[in-house]
């Protein structure tokens, strides 16, 4: 098995178009958790639609900057936090051409009591979103023991796989509004998880990849890329008397459009009530210590833009259509 180690500079525009190009080819650390079902976002539908071209990566996002760009402070929190490390920025894209599987660490660190280097994977994390999904004990000091969520696991250890590392560290750094923590958590090689690593990559280009055959969709998450996929009705009508699920799905959607009339209906009524009681009040002080309010607001003049999109309706026959 051979490992190509291609040196780019993601902060130089050509290595970094060439960088993303390449991407494509391949499963990479960051999207390995999406094929190993422990994605935190994204859905494996949407990732073979990106490998397939059918829809744009995600290259850039408010999110994906914010870590960008507070990947440098991370490894500067880190050298001042542990100076005894021999710490490096990584700027190598690795490729397993054979298992077509890739890597961006974002750097490598040799301590004196560890074996070999260690993969150094930078996160820049909210102390909420580290509060609640990554201490042990959520009312616990914001350092207190913690567990690396499984996707973030799964990347570094993806990246273990493919340098050859022993180990790897996730440094987080944690982002308050007034403080910002570092806390470093281990990620020990996990043989299991390789092995689940290989064979849900290797079942996805099986599956799907390869034989050009589309996911099912993850309705909680496909929402955009439904939408993206299928832009524009071609006026032509679909068979689905054999389905059933779609007419559950129709029953529900009817039942809970039902439900949020009747509950628009019930919020109007007792909003009516409670305006008749404050009259021309400004604010209506409650006996257990809240305050309503209704005041007088003016909203500025604006124009729409012109859209278009698709609407979904119920409708209670059949149209006559030319197929």
């Amino acid at each position: 098995m051979s490992i190509e180690r291609v040196k780019f500079d993601p902060e130089n525009a050509s290595d970094r178009e060439a960088w993303l190009r390449e991407r494509t080819n391949f499963i990479n650390a960051s999207e390995m958790a999406i094929v190993c079902g422990e994605g935190a976002w994204g859905s494996r539908a949407e990732l073979y639609a990106e490998k397939k071209g059918l829809r744009a990566s995600q290259i850039d996002n408010k999110t994906l900057r914010r870590g960008r760009w507070g990947e440098s402070s991370v490894f500067d929190a880190l050298r001042e936090e542990r100076p005894e490390w021999t710490i490096i920025r990584a700027k190598l894209h690795l490729r397993d051409r054979d298992r077509r599987i890739a890597a961006t660490p974002d750097g490598f660190a040799s301590v004196f009591d560890r074996p070999g280097p260690g993969i150094v994977q930078a996160k820049v994390i909210s102390r909420s979103i580290y509060r609640e999904k990554w201490l042990d004990d959520p009312s616990g000091d914001i350092l207190g023991s913690a567990t690396a969520p499984a996707h973030y696991r799964i990347q570094v250890m993806t990246e273990m796989m493919l340098s050859g590392c022993l180990w790897g560290v996730l440094a987080v750094l944690i982002n308050g509004e007034h403080t910002w923590e570092l806390a470093l958590l281990d990620i020990d090689h996990d043989a299991e998880l390789e092995r689940a690593i290989e064979d849900n990559v290797a079942a996805f280009y099986r599956d799907h990849l390869d034989p050009g055959i589309m996911p099912d969709f993850e309705p909680q998450r496909d929402e955009r890329l439904i939408k993206a996929l299928y832009p524009k009705d071609n006026g032509k009508m679909i068979d689905l008397r054999g389905d059933n699920r779609v007419l559950v799905c129709v029953e529900d959607l009817v039942q809970k459009k039902v439900g949020m009339k009747n509950l628009k209906t019930e919020i109007d009524t007792l909003e009516t009530e409670i305006q008749a009681k404050l009259g021309s009040n400004t604010f209506g002080l409650l006996a257990d210590g809240r305050c309503l309010s209704w005041k007088h607001h003016r909203r500025k003049a604006h124009t729409v833009k012109a859209s278009e999109y698709r609407m979904l309706r119920v409708l209670a026959q059949a149209p006559e259509i030319d197929q």
